[in-house]
């Protein structure tokens, strides 16, 4: 998929007193902790002693202790107690961890689960760009299941790993940050390896102590360390959790499953949702089709999964994780019914699950930094790929016209999307219906507006969206004075598809192939930069006289005949808008969130002068194909 993530971000943050402030930046610009935002938390001893209490008995465990050699005089004796290195404890936890497994698991986990040692056993870890190495994990629990299986090429990676244990020295801690930094990098690889996980956890282990590491989708929490040798019964329960043969346990969601091949490898796959009429429906999952998945640990988590009922109809199940606060995507989706160009909803589950539910206690973040996430599921018709799989002028043009006119019909609906990419439009076939050409998908961060007009009461933020194509005035909030920042309204979603109709003519040639690297282009990437740099390269881009005429030189010749004269109307028209929004941004002394009302009246001028634009274009392309099929 093209790299221009979605974002929506919180500015929470908590840690221990311990690390400093230097500590937090480094943290904050750490590649492997961006996806987390700033929401890392330590939780209260209680947690860790509660966890897995109904797994196994005590007098099993106290059985264990006694009778299998591994614990004597109150300690794991395979455990050095002055170690030089690390490694030194990677094989001896190994041992102690299938002995625990192998005594108190059932025939099913003594199959299915292993703790393996990476430095005897090659691991497939993939590379990240980041100035601090991360390798992988030091001890994996090998897995296999209904949702595990070997990664391509190996025997042993993320796809197959129920849990990740890092061991080091106690002398050789690094600060909390850098734990968590560590950890989240493990959690965010077996997020988008497994992507029916509801969340993910891990532990680090030192001679004398150990701690948990919890990511969901609201982000991170970790436990105080405790003594594995004075408290073993907690440690052995924590190991136990961490490799249940139950995969709920694991937190891997059971309505997701496949189905396993003498090779371990998936042969097909099914997936459990509640169907329109309340009933539960079971769908095969097109084996054929990856699902798409949303990297990152925290926020919405997307995963879409393409499937295929009894009849072998083909649907979209998508699966996100809420925010308080927001109207649910079925409920917008419920107005959307009926509408051209918009996607249309099956059924939907409200309250899957919540993160709230699967954490230790959440009092202790401060006060609005915890945002609770609740699981949802929409099972879909299914369309098209994306906007970005075209293959020729007219079926792009159509597309993006039938995906403007949805955005009109949901606004009529008092519905506003404020995440316009090509990703969120879908092609439709080449049969299509008048208004099917292209269809516009992913409500999730849609806002619901009041009846009286297009004006939200949320104000417009860089935070959310997709970058590359945000307007300048949402990317000029990163700089703006809160009592100056307006709405989020429809004219930022215009603007965002004209970015997306530039993106496009630009990036590739009328056929769909990729065009030949060039100035510009390399241009268009800071669009997809922090908010400072792609408002200072998009701003001169919209209002510079200049732009046509590179654009021209730069764009695939088989653009020129329908698209040159579309283009330079259609940033002529959203430049002027965005000029007007701008002077009345800095001109108003009146701290108005609403402050662009007169621009905003007349909705059907401003769509049906973009609509119009590309009507024409369209004419000359298939007034041109007429010519030649005349001819023929």
């Amino acid at each position: 998929m093209p790299a221009y993530p979605s974002s929506e971000t919180s500015t929470a943050y908590s840690t221990t007193t311990q690390d400093s402030v230097e500590g937090r930046e480094n943290f904050l610009h750490d590649p492997r902790v961006q996806e987390l935002g700033e929401i890392s938390q330590l939780t209260d001893e209680g947690w860790t002693r509660s966890l897995y209490l109904d797994l196994f008995a005590k007098k099993d465990i106290e059985k264990y202790l006694t009778d299998s050699g591994e614990y004597s005089n109150g300690r794991w004796v395979r455990i050095p107690e002055g170690p030089a290195l690390a490694s030194d404890l990677h094989q001896p936890l190994c041992i102690i961890i299938n002995s625990i497994v192998q005594y108190l698991g059932s025939p099913g986990l003594k199959d299915t689960r292993k703790a393996v040692n990476t430095d005897t056993t090659a691991f497939k870890c993939p590379a990240i760009d980041s100035a601090k190495h991360t390798s992988p994990p030091n001890i994996v629990i090998k897995a296999s299941g209904p949702s595990f299986t070997p990664p391509k090429c190996a025997s042993l990676g993320f796809p197959n790993a129920a849990a990740c244990i890092d061991a080091n020295l106690d002398a050789e801690l690094v600060c909390d940050l850098d734990q968590v930094a560590e950890m989240s990098f493990y959690a965010k690889e077996m997020f988008i390896e497994q992507p029916n996980r509801f969340f993910v956890r891990s532990l680090l282990i030192t001679e004398q102590q150990v701690r948990l590491f919890h990511f969901d989708r609201s982000g991170a929490q970790y436990t105080p360390f405790f003594n594995i040798h004075k408290e073993a019964h907690t440690f052995i329960r924590l190991i136990l959790g961490l490799c249940a043969v139950n995969e709920v346990v694991l937190g891997l969601d059971g309505t997701v499953q496949w189905i396993i091949g003498l090779d371990g490898r998936r042969t097909r796959g099914i997936l459990e949702a509640i169907g329109p009429d309340n009933v539960l429906v079971t769908y095969e999952l097109a084996m054929d089709e990856a699902p798409f998945t949303r990297a990152g640990v925290r926020g919405r988590g997307t995963t879409c999964w393409p499937v295929r009922n009894a009849r072998g109809d083909m649907f979209i199940v998508k699966d996100y994780w809420m925010s308080g606060g927001r109207a649910p995507e079925f409920e917008l989706l419920e107005e959307a019914k009926g509408l051209s160009g918009v996607c249309q909803m099956v059924s939907y589950e409200g309250n899957r699950a919540q993160t709230k539910d699967f954490r230790g206690e959440t009092s202790a973040f401060k006060v609005g930094s915890f945002h609770n996430r609740t699981a949802i599921r929409i099972v879909m018709k299914a369309y098209g790929p994306s906007l970005e799989n075209f293959s020729t002028v007219e079926q792009f043009l159509a597309a993006l016209r039938d995906a403007i006119a949805g955005h009109r019909g949901l606004l009529a609906k008092n519905v506003l999307h404020r995440d316009v990419s090509p990703n969120n439009i879908l092609l439709g076939p080449s049969e299509a219906d008048e208004g099917e050409h292209g269809t516009l998908i992913d409500l999730d961060i849609s806002l619901r507006l009041p009846c009286d007009g297009p004006i939200a009461d949320d104000r417009a933020n860089f935070n959310i969206g997709t970058r590359m194509f945000q307007s300048l005035m949402v990317l000029m909030t990163y700089d703006l004075k809160p009592e100056r920042i307006s709405a989020h309204d429809y004219l930022d979603d215009l603007e965002a598809f004209f970015w997306v109709f530039a993106y496009i003519i630009i990036v590739y040639k009328s056929n769909g192939e990729k065009s030949p690297l060039s100035p510009l282009r390399r241009a268009v990437r800071l669009w997809n930069q922090e908010a400072s740099l792609a408002s200072s390269s998009k701003y001169p881009f919209l209002h510079s006289a200049n732009t046509p005429l590179q654009v021209e030189e730069t764009i695939d010749q088989g653009w020129h005949f329908a698209c040159l004269d579309l283009f330079i109307q259609f940033k002529d028209y959203m430049s002027q808008l965005a000029g007007k929004k701008e002077k009345l941004t800095y001109a108003s002394r009146d701290p108005n969130p609403n402050r662009f009302s007169s621009l905003l009246e007349p909705v059907d001028k401003h769509y049906d002068h973009i609509l119009a634009l590309f009507d024409d274009a369209l004419e000359k392309v298939r007034g041109a194909h007429n010519s030649v099929k005349e001819s023929d």
